[in-house]
């Protein structure tokens, strides 16, 4: 009994000691304030964090919190305007400027890519003749390598085309999902041919202008706000530079990510039916649409997800529409568990939000 109640105490202990050891801006002043606190909190106990900024939205309002440091042992808390790295949540936006260019007439899903592609690419097909198609690559079915080689955001434009050439395509046997980052560079050199501007610029006319988001970019001429990303050993991590930053190369911070959730959330937008729409897998198990998970939960909750990671940074973003309630995290630390404690995080939050109803 003694040992059980030392052990109990322990924890405690060391649970009072993160709480107190985590620079927060968390108001504790109501039940949903502490529930926050005790998920985020619980992130931390790993030693190596570094911090965060939650936002979310419930009833039509929206919260921020934000936990930890923008750099290790700064004392300095992230902030609202805290920019940071959004990973793959940037092909959430490539693929809305494709269901643009869709519904302006530019491309067809069905297009063969080669249409938009150099005279040299001719042989750029799978061995029994099918071509490689721009829902293909949107879908990630097209049996592309996940990445290059090469720093994608050091090669130059012929660079870049050489390593497509140099592609040996498989037959396309299954329309499997397979995860790859240069099919959607690829779609970002598409968009910015047709278009005749670079993908920065698609961004901000098509998406972040008309929802007012005037912090999400792919380089900016003030960089105070942008934070540093960190490792798994909370040592820091080069940037993202992409040349080709279709893929995973913009940044944002959490006010205008909100924004843009409310957008995904409650739009009746053609754009947003297009890119929610399912493109493989069953949405029992898990289904794919563009860059969006689609599944339901054991009690069978809806949601959509995305997330994002680079050199040092984690983003994790879930809607759950039945409930008009969505949540995205940024994180300037990353480790093959970041992702998970996050989703955890935003896990605890939405019972508590459902639970009140």
């Amino acid at each position: 009994m003694i040992k059980k109640f030392t052990f109990t105490l322990a924890l405690w202990v060391m649970y009072i000691t993160v709480c107190s050891q985590v620079p927060n801006d968390n108001p504790l002043k109501t039940r949903l304030d502490s529930i926050v606190n005790n998920a985020c909190i619980n992130y931390f106990k790993n030693s190596k964090r570094v911090g965060f900024t939650l936002g979310f939205t419930a009833s039509d309002k929206s919260y921020i919190y934000n936990y930890g440091e923008t750099a290790p042992g700064s004392g300095k808390m992230p902030s609202a305007k805290s920019i940071y790295e959004i990973g793959s949540i940037t092909k959430t936006f490539t693929g809305l400027l494709v269901a643009n260019a869709v519904l302006e007439g530019k491309l067809k899903l069905t297009d063969d890519i080669r249409k938009y592609l150099p005279s040299e690419f001719i042989n750029f097909k799978y061995p029994n003749g099918e071509t490689v198609k721009v829902i293909y690559l949107l879908a990630h079915v097209a049996k592309l390598p996940k990445n290059f080689n090469e720093n994608n955001g050091q090669i130059t434009e012929r660079i870049f085309l050489e390593n497509f050439r140099a592609i040996k395509l498989d037959t396309l046997k299954e329309f499997k999902y397979s995860y790859s980052n240069i099919g959607y560079q690829l779609l970002g050199y598409v968009l910015e041919k047709i278009y005749q501007m670079p993908y920065q610029d698609l961004v901000q006319k098509y998406i972040a202008n008309p929802l007012k988001m005037t912090n999400t970019k792919v380089s900016y001429e003030d960089n105070s706000q942008i934070l540093r990303g960190y490792d798994k050993n909370k040592d820091e991590a080069s940037a993202t530079l992409a040349a080709f930053p279709s893929a995973g190369g913009l940044r944002s911070n959490i006010t205008d990510m909100l924004k843009y959730l409310k957008y995904q959330l409650e739009s009746k937008d053609e754009l947003v039916k297009l890119t929610h729409r399912i493109t493989s897998g069953d949405i029992d198990k898990e289904a794919h649409a563009i860059q969006w998970a689609i599944g339901k939960l054991w009690n069978w909750d809806y949601y959509l997800t995305t997330d994002g990671g680079t050199n040092g940074f984690r983003s994790f973003c879930i809607i759950y529409p039945d409930y008009k309630i969505s949540f995205i995290i940024l994180s300037n630390q990353t480790d093959e568990n970041a992702g998970g404690g996050l989703y955890r995080i935003t896990a605890a939050i939405f019972n508590e939000l459902k639970n009140s109803r």
